[in-house]
């Protein structure tokens, strides 16, 4: 594959352009590049010897004929008096003329640059033209700098390599500020620079095995290709790792290339003569207008591929000749940016086969690009051919996306529509992908083509799905099974869907469908495959159906929602019933049948809301199926059943309704016997039989058909139950019942209704109901009349069987909700004198409340409630007698325990005893040293309290805890490091707690774990010390560490700690002064500069976002900080990190150093998707013009993809 501009011009090898493209080729410039302003080598040995008035000898005569001019030149300088005079010959014929075209070293410099976009040009010339081309856009001392000749020249393949290298010296140029250098001119310094010293063929050799190298301005038989080409040749054959050689030449015509270049294993790039004024071919015309052409490529690769791809696939395939089809594939090869071109571009298809064939794309491209080209005419008998090829290369992906993109067209004729969705599901299971999600199909739905397919798979998105969860954290207080008996034994299974947030719209989608029985049909298969799927599982076992409890109700209602699994699939065939009866009544009565076969609950319930239908059965028939049903559904089942009374009773004949009365009135008993109520266990079981008997007799009697027995039922349930002395409510047909957010508030109407006396006994009832509004009730009491459940409980036993009594009513008091009561005071203060002569195993049970209530209450004025400290906490450390879980968060853990709410009620007491300068009873400071010296869990849950407040527990006056805490903190167990890990993750700690503690300090950051702001306030712990000392606000004596034990602490540390570390400073170059620069003058970037650790090995990819985003946001200083930083940056992966650079204005105001940081983000080697970078290189090049040409941001340009 080749690139030519011209007929006559040079054929640009591929592999060549890509190596241009990425910076990889170094142009190696002879004397043809200054001609014909400046002598070529044979020119200027003539000239030397005239101006030295010197005639050559037979032997000089004859070297010169045969070219070797450098041999005639040694043998002058070895016969004149002075060889310095040849020198100064040779430098006189040199010198640049006034005005000189340097329009072929403005070419050459366009092209021959390395991805940071510094010339990379080695020369054998003298003159120094490419230096004055350079100085037009370059500062003079720049020019400089990039200026190297003779031995002193940058290594080829160092991190600075580059410039412009004259590797046979260099004249002065004092224009320039350019000195002389030793010039290689006769034979004699050929054969020391490549031979004897071998510096220049050494150099030469390492340049080729790290760049492509293009020789221009040479003929096969000049001096430095002799020298050079012809050591390489040997040493290619033993370091294969040499990068190709490519010759730029003149030919006379192209069958008659130099065949000395192919001797010197160089890849002649041949271009053909032109006449010049003469008519004579001696004219290079057809070269540099061409390397013009390519270096237009070269700087600006997107514009230019765009137009040349434009041009050859807008032709047939068949049309393109061999040479734009290698232009195509060498366009389309590892590069994305051209497809949204390539789109709506081709015309013909075959192209697709040739990007498929030529390997241009990834199966995942291939998709979506075709079905993007085929939906632009969906009436193409041709493309839709192709579409079905397509689909046998592509499958699944291919079926998808064309599908995708079906949906979006608008107004296609129906017929190919239903061609074009037929081709897209013809193909197996599509599984449940995005594109099958309820909303794209309720499109579907609305649309003029419904395929059955369509209904399969929109009831496919209503069948719930199996998904487990690891663990029994629900039930870890339950003995593990093993060996294991069910999926349940092993892990929590539940049924749910995909896609929920749309399936209550898909249900109304599918129930508008003209097919309701075709949909009935579906869906209940569906229905039998997830009941299967739930005996398989266990969800269904025995009596029990856990789907029962999905389906608060068959029909739609207001407590289906926020329930998964079967839910939608039920209230689907609900739904259908009535439309589907009227299609096909006999079938329906079968599918409803078959419901009530199903195993479980469900599909009976289903079967009951159809007998409410009188067009799919009659009354009779709905009773006798009642009294058909077993004993077991009939009690279970409640809100259909319950409604089958009310609908059909009265249309029923009277012995059928009194079958069903009868079952009401008799069986309830023996249903609810086979529960047994263990041992201190309210019996409820007569309260839900009441409740049950209740709602069914009250259905009769809607239906007008209850009898006297029944009616005496009912009034005597009544009677016994005040709280069903009422009518039905919405609420009783449903087993629990939502009323918004709070699920349960609890039923307190049965304390409340209690007698006096029997108040407690209720209390005790309810606690054990099974109805969770029920055993709720008695917190919902405390919580509502509080005054009322204390003198409830004041006279009874402080035993085991009321302590849950108490601990409710505990809690209630501990953090009341909304305004201040006044009544809470008293309250309180006479329940902690209730409590007073309880004994400690009671206490031990409502140790943990009442540390909450202690901890909310009034204690600073109520001595008789600050007196019960002590008794509390040795409750509580004598009932926790679980290990201290040393994988948790400590200081989360402590505030949520009595041992550390006690703690740091003890030290709120000392604050305000402070804050009002009273003395610090003795109390409280004995509270400290029973907290600091408890044992076990509580114990440590105390300490943690202490530590957290390290710095206000040294401030107080008489404590003696210090010490105790400094041997805690020092330890090696595992307590040890929790409470190392409050001490350094604390938001908070004082120069004099740092100064105390820092050997904990130090020792705990080197520990550290985690993420967020535990680790920024555990890198604070050190950076703020250093930081300090390095402003001279504070001294290393004042913080008790310095510097240097920040450094080490980051050297030695964890990666969390470092991580914590770029995190915080990026916080404080806002905080430190309102003048972001100076923030990083003056502490930011010192602080790093001092602690940071330089190891290589300490270069961490995470960093990376975390310093650019630092250096962005540094202001002024940004060169500065990204100076600094830039060293210890690596490039990004995944997606973002130019969210800074973005929001900031530093594309605008410094648009080289933005484009530095990109490309150590996102340069070679990246595996982010740079997205947001286009949008930052329009507007570094909006700024400065000029960076438009330079190579990496080409580069950047080209690598990532613009969403046009």
């Amino acid at each position: 594959m080749s690139l030519r501009f011209s007929e006559a011009g040079p054929e640009f090898p591929e592999q060549l352009v890509d190596a241009l493209l990425t910076g990889d080729v170094v142009f190696l410039c002879g004397a043809g590049v200054s001609a014909p302003q400046l002598p070529g080598f044979g020119a200027l040995v003539t000239r030397c010897f005239a101006s030295l008035n010197v005639d050559m000898s037979a032997s000089e005569q004859l070297s010169f004929d045969e070219n070797r001019f450098e041999e005639a030149l040694g043998s002058l300088s070895r016969r004149i008096v002075n060889p310095t005079d040849m020198t100064r010959a040779v430098v006189g014929e040199l010198q640049p003329p006034v005005d000189a075209d340097l329009s072929h070293h403005r070419t050459i410099l366009r092209l021959s640059r390395d991805l940071e976009n510094r010339p990379a040009i080695v020369t054998t010339n003298f003159d120094t033209l490419i230096e004055r081309a350079l100085r037009e856009t370059e500062e003079v001392e720049q020019v400089r700098t990039f200026s190297f000749a003779g031995q002193d020249l940058p290594p080829p393949g160092s991190a600075g390599f580059g410039g412009i290298i004259h590797i046979h010296g260099r004249i002065a140029d004092a224009d320039l500020g350019l000195d002389e250098t030793p010039l290689v001119v006769t034979s004699a310094d050929y054969g020391d620079a490549y031979m004897r010293s071998g510096w220049a063929s050494r150099f030469l050799f390492d340049l080729c095995r790290t760049k492509t190298i293009v020789l221009v301005g040479y003929s096969a038989g000049d001096a430095p290709v002799r020298y050079f080409l012809n050591v390489l040749e040997a040493d290619r054959q033993r370091f294969p790792d040499l990068r190709p050689v490519y010759a730029i030449d003149a030919v006379v015509t192209r069958d008659l290339a130099d065949v000395r270049w192919a001797a010197l294993a160089v890849d002649p790039i041949v271009y053909e003569y032109q006449l010049d004024g003469a008519g004579n071919p001696t004219s290079h015309a057809a070269l540099w207008p061409d390397l013009e052409k390519l270096a237009d490529l070269v700087e600006r690769p997107r514009a230019t591929r765009r137009d040349w791809a434009r041009a050859i696939l807008a032709k047939p395939f068949a049309d393109a000749d061999a040479a734009e089809l290698d232009h195509a594939a060498w366009l389309f090869s590892g590069r994305r940016d051209l497809w949204s071109l390539a789109i709506p571009t081709i015309i013909d298809g075959d192209w697709f086969d040739f990007f498929a064939d030529r390997k241009l794309w990834t199966e995942r491209d291939a998709s979506w690009i075709v079905a993007a080209w085929l939906v632009r005419d969906l009436s193409s008998p041709d493309r839709f051919r192709r579409a079905v090829e397509w689909l046998e290369k592509l499958g699944k992906s291919f079926a998808d996306e064309l599908a995708r993109r079906i949906r979006q067209v608008k107004d296609a004729p129906v017929l190919w529509l239903r061609l074009w969705r037929l081709l897209t599901i013809s193909r197996p299971d599509r599984g449940d992908h995005w594109e099958d999600r309820a909303y794209t199909l309720m499109e579907v739905l609305k649309g003029p083509v419904v395929l059955h397919a369509d209904l399969e798979r929109a009831v496919s998105l209503l069948t719930p799905a199996l998904e487990l969860r690891s663990g029994r954290s629900f039930f870890d207080d339950e003995p593990v099974v093993d060996p294991p008996r069910r999926l349940s034994d092993l892990a929590w299974p539940r049924l749910t869907l995909s896609d929920r947030g749309g399936a209550s719209d898909l249900v109304a989608a599918l129930v508008a469908v003209p097919q309701p029985l075709v949909l009935l049909e579906i869906a209940s298969a569906r229905l039998r495959a997830t009941v299967g799927l739930s005996l398989d599982i266990g969800t269904i076992e025995g009596d029990y159906d856990g789907n029962d409890g999905a389906v608060p109700s068959v029909e739609p209602h207001g407590q289906n929602e926020h329930h998964d699994g079967p839910i939608f699939l039920v209230e689907l065939l609900a739904r259908l019933l009535e439309p589907a009866a009227v299609t096909n009544r006999d079938a329906v009565r079968a599918q409803a049948s078959a419901w009530k076969a199903m195993p479980g609950i469900l599909g009976t319930r289903l079967w009951l809301h159809s007998l409410r239908l009188a067009d799919l059965f009659d009354a009779d028939e709905a009773f006798a199926g009642l009294s058909g049903l077993s004993r077991d559904i009939f009690w279970a089942v409640r809100r259909e059943l319950a409604l089958v009374l009310r609908d059909r009773a009265g249309d029923a004949r009277a012995d059928l309704v009194a079958a069903v009365e009868q079952r009401i009135l008799t069986e309830g008993p023996a249903y609810y016997d086979r529960y047994a109520i263990e041992d201190g266990q309210a019996d409820w079981r007569s309260h839900a039989l009441d409740a049950e008997v209740w709602l069914r007799l009250n259905m009769l009697e809607q239906a007008g058909r209850l009898t006297a027995e029944g009616t005496a039922e009912l009034a005597a349930i009544k009677a016994r139950r005040v709280y069903l002395a009422r009518g039905v409510e919405d609420h009783d047909f449903f087993g629990s019942y939502s009323t918004g957010v709070h699920m349960v508030v609890g039923d307190a109407q049965p304390i409340i209704d209690a007698a006096e006396g029997e108040r407690l006994q209720v209390a005790r009832e309810v606690l054990g109901s099974h109805d969770i509004e029920k055993q709720q009730g008695w917190s919902a009491f405390c919580r509502t009349n509080p005054r009322g459940a204390l003198d409830t409980l004041k006279g009874a036993p402080l035993d085991d069987a009321n302590a849950p009594l108490w601990r409710d009513l505990i809690g209630a008091l501990s953090f009341p909700e909304g305004e201040k009561d006044p009544d809470r005071r008293p309250l309180v203060v006479e329940l902690f004198g209730v409590l007073e002569p309880a004994e400690a195993p009671f206490l031990t049970l409502v140790a943990d409340r009442l540390a909450d209530l202690y901890w909310s209450s009034p204690r600073q004025a109520e001595p008789a409630i600050a007196s019960w400290w002590q008794r509390l906490f040795t409750a509580a450390v004598a009932r926790d007698t679980e290990p201290l879980d040393f994988t948790r968060d400590l200081y989360a853990d402590l505030i949520n325990t009595p041992g550390g709410r006690l703690t740091q009620a003890a030290l709120i007491d000392i604050e305000a005893r402070r804050k009002a300068n009273e003395p610090i009873g003795p109390e409280l400071l004995e509270a400290l040293d029973a907290a600091v010296t408890a044992p076990g869990r509580q114990g440590a849950m105390a300490r943690g309290a202490l530590v957290f407040a390290a710095g206000f527990v040294l401030t107080i006056e008489g404590q003696t805890v210090t010490p105790l805490l400094e041997a805690a903190l020092a330890g090696d167990g595992d307590e040890a490091v929790a409470l190392r890990r409050v001490l350094v993750t604390d938001s908070r700690l004082s120069s004099v707690a740092s100064r105390t503690f820092s050997a904990a300090v130090l020792r705990g950051v080197g520990e550290l774990t985690g993420r967020g702001h535990d680790l920024t306030n555990a890198a604070a712990k050190i950076i703020a010390p250093a930081l300090s000392i390095l402003r001279g606000e504070q001294t290393e004596a004042d913080w008790g560490m310095g510097i240097a034990d920040a450094a080490k602490a980051l050297r030695a540390g964890p990666l969390a700690l470092r991580s914590g570390v770029a995190e915080l400073v990026k916080q404080w170059i806002h905080q430190i002064d309102e003048d972001r620069a100076v923030a990083w003058r003056t502490g930011i970037g010192p602080l790093l500069l001092a602690i940071w650790p330089r190891e290589r090995s300490f270069r961490e990819r995470e960093f990376s976002r975390h310093f650019a985003d630092l250096a962005v946001e540094s202001g002024d200083a940004f060169p500065e900080a990204l100076e600094q930083l830039l060293p210890h940056m690596t490039l990004l992966e995944g997606h973002g990190g130019t969210y800074a650079i973005e929001r900031s204005g530093v594309p605008e105001k410094f648009a080289r150093e933005t484009l530095i940081l990109l490309w150590k983000l996102f340069g070679p080697g990246t595996t982010s998707d740079l997205y947001g970078v286009p949008k930052i290189l329009d507007r570094l090049i909006e700024s400065l013009s000029a960076i438009e040409l330079d190579r990496r941001l080409q580069w950047l340009d080209q690598k990532a993809t613009r969403y046009e």
